[in-house]
């Protein structure tokens, strides 16, 4: 203070002196006014923080932000309560059969239930011994209803003989196997006819030919002649495991359509399945309907006399020979199973048509009794009818009515000898 106040003086001339004691302080002057702010200094270092306030009210809802990232899930909680049970849905589709599983033990045994009420009865199964069709004995095929070998009986009194007995005189195929024994060897064969006898086609023995069938009857024998004869009848039996085919009308048993088998080949073969080989009549339907195109056996050995009957045999020869090779066609019976005749007999014979106007084909005959379930009648049975007053003028038979000689007229009427196919006449339509 002193050298302020000297500096002061000596600007005036003066000496300072010693410095006096200090006085007291004087009172405190009035603040000055705030001098101007200097720079602001560095930040100082935080201090510590302050105790928390208490929480203000919540502000208003901000906008929702974007979706963050999908955290890890956490743990999984525990189950919560089962809830009420919702109604069942609809059944969805079925999954794929899954593996079978293995066979589980058997379980135990059940208690053995009530019986039953018995069931309607079953149909009844085979005899033990089948019907064989026939009313006598089956030779060979053959049902042999009656024969005699007394050689003493005329054509027509044979053929009235067979029709008492509802039969008919035997086809020459139905006689080879009971006959061929007396003409070859009666020890190795079932012989039963030995002398010579008619055949339901008048047993004409063509160049001496047919002595198997007809055990030595003459070419063109007279009608009173004196022969022996046999009687066949009945009819196909049942065969479940065989139907016959039927072709135009005809019931078709076996086709063989290839000119191979001897006679007695065809004949066994037919007789085998209970029928016979077919007719005149039923082949020409085969024939026509385009079934038969080789030459061909029929049930009265074929002859084709004059080469006039192609349209029946297929060009067979004249004077056929049981050694010759043909075709066949077997064909079944007509009967029933109860061998009733739909329409009353005529003396024996089962006529369910008679046509006696002169105005009919060999064909246009045969189809007519086709179409009603029959055959042409045969000579035999034609000889019964015009006997008795049914049957008149000449008719179609189904062995083509051939009248060799003259002499089958008691049967045929006064029809030619090799008579033309085309030439129209009567007939009568038989079922046997």
């Amino acid at each position: 203070m002193k050298a302020a106040i000297c500096a002061a003086v000596l600007l005036a001339g003066c000496i300072p002196g010693e410095d006096g004691t200090e006085g007291a302080p004087g009172m405190r002057g009035a603040t000055g006014p705030a001098g101007p702010q200097g720079e602001v200094g560095p930040v100082g270092p935080a201090g510590p923080a302050g105790a928390a306030g208490a929480t203000g009210p919540a502000g208003p809802q901000g906008p929702a932000g974007a979706d963050g990232a999908t955290g890890p899930a956490g743990p999984a909680g525990a189950a919560g309560p089962q809830g009420i049970r919702g109604p069942v849905g609809l059944t969805g589709p079925a999954g794929a059969q899954g593996v079978p599983g293995a066979a589980g033990p058997a379980g135990p045994a059940g208690a053995v239930g009530p019986a039953g009420p018995v069931g309607p009865a079953g149909p009844a199964g085979f005899d033990s011994l089948p019907d064989t069709g026939c009313p006598g004995p089956r030779i060979n095929g053959t049902c042999l209803i009656s024969y005699d070998n007394r050689a003493q009986s005329s054509f027509a009194v044979a053929a009235g003989n067979c029709a008492a007995k509802n039969a008919d005189l035997c086809t020459d195929s139905q006689l080879w196997p009971i006959t061929v024994g007396s003409w070859q060897n009666i020890y190795l064969q079932t012989t039963v006819m030995s002398a010579p006898h008619w055949s339901a086609s008048f047993a004409d023995n063509d160049a001496g030919q047919w002595t198997g069938v007809n055990s030595g009857t003459g070419d063109d024998h007279v009608a009173n002649s004196n022969y022996a004869y046999a009687c066949c009848g009945g009819t196909t039996p049942v065969n479940p495991r065989l139907t016959p085919e039927v072709i135009g009308g005809v019931p078709v048993l076996a086709i063989h359509d290839i000119n191979d088998t001897y006679w007695s080949g065809a004949v066994a073969q037919c007789m085998a399945v209970g029928g016979d080989i077919c007719s005149d009549s039923q082949t020409a339907i085969l024939r026509s309907a385009g079934r038969l195109t080789t030459t061909t056996w029929t049930n009265a050995h074929s002859d084709n006399d004059g080469g006039q009957y192609a349209a029946i045999n297929g060009g067979t020869s004249d004077d056929t020979s049981p050694s010759q090779q043909h075709g066949y066609a077997c064909c079944a019976s007509l009967l029933p199973s109860t061998l009733a005749c739909p329409v009353a007999r005529t003396a024996g014979v089962c006529a369910t048509v008679v046509h006696n106007n002169q105005d009919s084909t060999f064909l246009a005959s045969a189809q007519a009794c086709a179409a009603v379930g029959a055959d042409l009648c045969s000579i035999a049975a034609s000889a019964v009818l015009r006997n008795q007053g049914v049957l008149n003028g000449p008719v179609w038979t189904n062995s083509h009515s051939d009248n060799d000689g003259n002499n089958p007229t008691v049967g045929t009427g006064a029809v030619a000898d090799n008579p033309n196919l085309n030439t129209s006449y009567g007939y009568a339509c038989c079922i046997k």
